[in-house]
């Protein structure tokens, strides 16, 4: 009995300490993502994507293993969460300088449990454009990109409707925190819609013999229209990942 007992024991802490070691193993997702749009862009556009940072400090040798050169980094909400103490905030948002492109940011619902305007007032200090509700356009070659950022669905106040009004690219990327909001979307407001990036779900987190709360990350259809939804890179509550990934995203755009 002694030996079952002691070997369900040393079972049970291999299996927690594998938890923390996915938790905190990077993995950088390589996605090549063709727009809904009929015909190929002159020139990719290069995105890197980042969500659910939440407690983690961005590592600066993950990035030094990406040689790419990105016209885009985007923050798609819960980069912090209630406890993180501001300077780490800011810390990792000077390592996402590192890869020198513009930086976007979209509000999650961990975002608000800080003080909201101490981080809005940290991010805009930093040069980190917020979406919230609005659309910037990036222009690359003979093309122009409209980046509409909602506002988070569960905190916040989302308005799709005020996004598209101000969205006058050729082609239109929605970031949200949550992948579930686009469901409340008209199929009209949808169609105006070429990709929507999102994160969230952590792919569920903790997934045992492949079930979890939320399914995996990946991109999929709604509506005619790309949906890319991260596993994130932090996670929530205690640093445990099985069956997820802690990831972010090199996004090349056709």
């Amino acid at each position: 009995m002694v030996f079952y007992i002691s070997l369900l024991l040393v079972c049970s802490l291999l299996i927690v300490i594998y938890m923390v070691f996915k938790a905190y193993h990077d993995i950088i997702d390589y996605r090549t993502l063709n727009l809904t749009k009929t015909s190929k862009l002159i020139k990719p556009l290069k995105l890197f994507f980042i969500s659910d940072i939440h407690r983690r400090k961005i590592k600066v040798k993950t990035l030094k293993k990406i040689s790419e050169t990105f016209d885009l980094v985007i923050i798609g909400g819960d980069l912090t969460e209630k406890g993180v103490p501001m300077e780490r905030v800011e810390e990792n948002i000077k390592i996402l300088q590192s890869l020198r492109a513009p930086i976007y940011f979209v509000w999650g619902n961990n975002d608000y449990e800080i003080n909201h305007c101490k981080l809005s007032d940290t991010l805009k200090e930093n040069e980190v454009t917020i979406l919230t509700n609005d659309s910037s356009t990036l222009e690359l070659d003979t093309s122009t990109f409209s980046f509409i950022g909602s506002d988070c669905c569960h905190r916040g106040e989302p308005d799709i409707e005020q996004g598209l009004k101000r969205a006058s690219g050729n082609y239109t990327i929605l970031i949200t925190h949550d992948p579930y909001s686009i469901c409340e979307f008209s199929e009209e407001q949808m169609s105006k819609i070429d990709l929507v990036l999102s994160g969230h779900t952590h792919g569920g987190q903790i997934r045992v013999f492949g079930l979890g709360f939320y399914t995996r990350g990946g991109t999929s259809q709604f509506m005619n229209t790309t949906v890319m939804v991260s596993e994130g890179y932090g996670y929530t509550k205690l640093p445990f990942r099985l069956g997820t990934n802690a990831e972010c995203h090199v996004i090349t755009l056709n």
